[in-house]
C-alpha cells in the first residue's frame, strides 16, 4: 500500500505534463529571460540557457530557484565559459510526462540524456544541493561527461538523509500524498522563510523572494516532496567517481548542520574544498565572483 501511495503522489506531482509543456512553450517561461531554450527527453522538457563560449560548465537550478536569478552569474561565467543553467526535472519549468516517477536512477539517466544532447561531453558540472548526487551518479557510470565536478553545498547520501530529517522534522512531507498536498499549499508561504534560513547575504533575499514568487504565479514547480519521498531515498553510499571533486561551501547556510560541511571530504579521497564564510546555501548566486575564482583555480582554466 505504501508504494501505490509513493505512486499516487508522485502523479500529483506530474499530472497535465503535456499541458504543462506546451503551456511553458508558448507562454511566460519562454519569454521571462532572454534566450531561455527548451529540450525534450523521454521524459522531460528541460528549460535551460546555454550561453558564451570555451569549455562548458553546467549548473542546476536549486529550487526555488530559476533561470531568473542567474544573470549576474553568467554575466561572469560566460566570460571564461560556456554556461549552461538547466532547470530539472519537475522543478520550476522543466515539465515532465506523467510516467516520470522520481527514481533515483530513472532521474539521472533521463538528465544525463540531457547532458549528452545539450552540453556534450567533456562538462564541468558544477550541480548543488540534492543535485550533487546525480553529479556524482552520472559522472561515475558516464565518466566521458564529466572532466570536472565542483559541487556545491553537496553531501553522499548519509549527508542529505540528515539534511532532509532535519528540514522536515514532523515528517510531513515524507509522506505519499499528505507532502504533496502540503508542498502545494505551503510552496509561496515557505519562500522567505527558506532564504531567511539559507541565504548568506541577507540584503539579496527581497531579490530572491520577488523572482520566486513571479514564478510561481506563471505555474513553477517545487515537487520536493516527491523528491523527499522518492528520489533522496537513496540509501548506498555511491562509488568515487573518477574526476577531480571541488566542495565549495557557504558556511552561513543555516539549512544543512555544520557536520555536513565538506562531507564529500570525509566520503571520498582527494577532494579539494574551498570555505566561504559569508555565503549561504547558493554561493554561486550570492557571489558569483568569488566562486568563478574557486573553480579557475580548481579546473586550470585561468
Amino acid at each position: 500500500m505504501t508504494g501505490l501511495l509513493t505512486r499516487l503522489g508522485a502523479r500529483i506531482e506530474t499530472w497535465g505534463g503535456t499541458t504543462k509543456m506546451a503551456r511553458f512553450r508558448n507562454g511566460w517561461p519562454a519569454t521571462a529571460t532572454p534566450q531561455v531554450k527548451f529540450h525534450r527527453t523521454a521524459k522531460v522538457q528541460y528549460r535551460f540557457l546555454d550561453i558564451g563560449s570555451g569549455p562548458t560548465i553546467v549548473f542546476t537550478c536549486d529550487p526555488p530557484m530559476t533561470i531568473e536569478v542567474y544573470g549576474p552569474l553568467i554575466e561572469s561565467f560566460a566570460k571564461h565559459f560556456r554556461v549552461v543553467v538547466v532547470e530539472l526535472p519537475a522543478m520550476g519549468f522543466s515539465a515532465t510526462t506523467s510516467d516520470y516517477a522520481f527514481g533515483f536512477r530513472e532521474t539521472n539517466d533521463d538528465l544525463a540524456t540531457f547532458l549528452r544532447d545539450v552540453a556534450g561531453e567533456g562538462s564541468i558540472f558544477a550541480f548543488s544541493c540534492a543535485a550533487s548526487l546525480a553529479a556524482l551518479d552520472i559522472a561515475g557510470r558516464m565518466p566521458e561527461l564529466a572532466s570536472h565536478l565542483a559541487l556545491i553545498q553537496a553531501g553522499g547520501t548519509e549527508a542529505f538523509a540528515i539534511w532532509k530529517a532535519g528540514r522536515d522534522p514532523k515528517g510531513i512531507l515524507a509522506r505519499p500524498i499528505v507532502g504533496q498536498l502540503a508542498m502545494a499549499r505551503m510552496a509561496p508561504r515557505r519562500m522567505p522563510q527558506w532564504y531567511s534560513l539559507s541565504v548568506g547575504r541577507k540584503q539579496q533575499i527581497p531579490h530572491f523572494c520577488a523572482c520566486a514568487e513571479r514564478s510561481f504565479e506563471h505555474g513553477a514547480m517545487w515537487s520536493l516532496a516527491s523528491a523527499y519521498q522518492i528520489y533522496m531515498n537513496q540509501q548506498d553510499e555511491l562509488p568515487r567517481p573518477p574526476q577531480p571533486i571541488l566542495s565549495i561551501w557557504g558556511s552561513a547556510d543555516r539549512s544543512h548542520p555544520a557536520s555536513n560541511a565538506h562531507s564529500l571530504a570525509q566520503l571520498y579521497e582527494g577532494v579539494e574544498t574551498v570555505t566561504i564564510d559569508d555565503l549561504g546555501h547558493t554561493p554561486e548566486l550570492e557571489a558569483p565572483e568569488e566562486v568563478l575564482a574557486a573553480i579557475l583555480d580548481f579546473a586550470g582554466t585561468r
